[in-house]
């Protein structure tokens, strides 16, 4: 069963990280892309516009040479002619103008360019119409003189810078998918600490449930062969099947109050006092039988917000522990101060060791291992407890006392 959970945990913790990186991954190709075709467009857009500006004699190929624009203020249809020759061009357009003969006019190249591209450029026609290359804007004009004016613009975000970028954020994305993992586990094994303490806890619940079933089923299955093999009535038999009968129903119903008790129930507001008085009339022929002194002092005006059949169950059955493990002739005292209701009983004794497990189902004391009493009871009183957080402290001095002190 564990190994079980182990692998949900980490099929979990897989499945959400490489969800996290699809996403993020694809969040990433959408913006780089994004930012990509758009560049484009407007490069081509504005270096579209200049070339048209040469061609149709809007700007001249003297004033070019002599005056280069700023390119995002250039506007020659409005100002045609004044340039300002100390503007910085945010954007570069490079240029090389040659003769009929290919030889150089003049020149303006700032972007590392080889020889290799600008002789493609001159001996390649296709560049006639405005061309990508190299991460390059490239249009070559030719004008009526047979000279030959190649254009180059460098682009702002060209293609190979978009794929290192999607490369470099894919490795970024999945460092941090792998982060989000580790994150992941941490926080499934969180999640999953009570669904494995409940598996543990039915594990341990079925086992222990098991072993209490065996007893009195097996005390019946002996009598009934014993009867059948003497094929006599035997009167102490038959009620020897009758207890154990009992003590199967008692165990059952135990049982039924225990998986129903986490159902919460509307609240009112409870007198203490009342439902402590209850409790003692519910147990008074238990309390005579053994002739046992309950003592109460408790104000009546202490009153405790909650469900009455929640705050009977978690009375009762601590206050049922205080009776049933009793001595004859003792006391058992109730009181309430500083906010704790204490129960205090004489005799009942419990080991320092066992004091953190008596709220397990069916544990029971060493001082207690011959009662027919099922260890169940405390742990209703646990379950209750939890639900509405209150705080029960124990103590026990073996020999003399056990005292239960509860902050509602």
């Amino acid at each position: 069963m564990t190994l079980n959970i182990n692998k949900t945990k980490n099929k979990l913790a897989i499945v959400f990280s490489t969800i996290v990186f699809v996403i993020v991954f694809f969040l990433w190709i959408i913006f780089f892309s994004t930012k990509y075709y758009k560049t484009i467009i407007n490069e081509n857009s504005n270096f579209s516009f200049f070339i048209n500006s040469i061609e149709s004699r809007k700007i001249t190929i003297e004033n070019m040479l002599n005056f280069w624009p700023r390119f995002d203020v250039f506007n020659p249809i409005k100002n045609p002619v004044k340039f300002n020759i100390d503007d910085e061009p945010k954007e570069f357009m490079n240029y090389i103008l040659l003769d009929s003969s290919w030889s150089l006019i003049s020149s303006n190249v700032k972007d590392d360019v080889t020889e290799s591209f600008l002789l493609n450029i001159v001996n390649s026609d296709s560049f006639y119409k405005i061309k990508q290359d190299s991460g390059f804007l490239v249009k070559k004009i030719e004008f009526d003189t047979n000279n030959l004016l190649l254009v180059f613009k460098k682009i702002r975000y060209p293609f190979h810078e978009y794929l290192e970028d999607l490369f470099w954020f894919s490795v970024i994305s999945l460092l941090f998918s792998i982060l989000v993992y580790y994150i992941w586990i941490i926080f499934v094994n969180k999640v999953f600490v009570p669904v494995e303490e409940n598996i543990k806890d039915m594990s341990n619940f079925i086992d222990n449930a098991g072993h209490e079933l065996k007893t009195p089923i097996s005390v019946i299955d002996s009598n009934i062969q014993l009867i059948n093999e003497l094929k006599v009535y035997d009167e102490s038999m038959m009620w020897e099947l009758k207890n154990e009968v009992k003590k199967l129903n008692s165990l059952i119903e135990s049982l039924v109050k225990l998986s129903n008790i986490a159902v919460f129930k509307d609240m009112e507001k409870i007198n203490l006092l009342d439902i402590i008085n209850e409790v003692v009339s519910d147990f008074k022929s238990n309390i005579d039988d053994k002739k046992i002194t309950v003592r109460i002092k408790i104000d009546k005006k202490i009153n405790i917000n909650s469900n009455k059949d929640y705050l009977y169950i978690f009375i009762s059955n601590i206050i049922w522990n205080a009776i049933k493990y009793n001595k004859i002739i003792w006391i058992i005292d109730i009181t309430y101060k500083n906010n704790y209701l204490i129960i205090k009983d004489t005799w009942v004794w419990i080991n320092k060791t066992d004091l953190d497990k008596i709220w397990d189902r069916f544990f029971k004391s060493d001082s207690s291992r011959n009662t027919p009493w099922f260890g169940i009871w405390l742990s209703l009183v646990k379950k209750i407890w939890d639900i509405y957080w209150w705080e029960i402290k124990v103590d026990s001095v073996v020999w003399e006392w056990t005292i239960f002190k509860i902050k509602f």
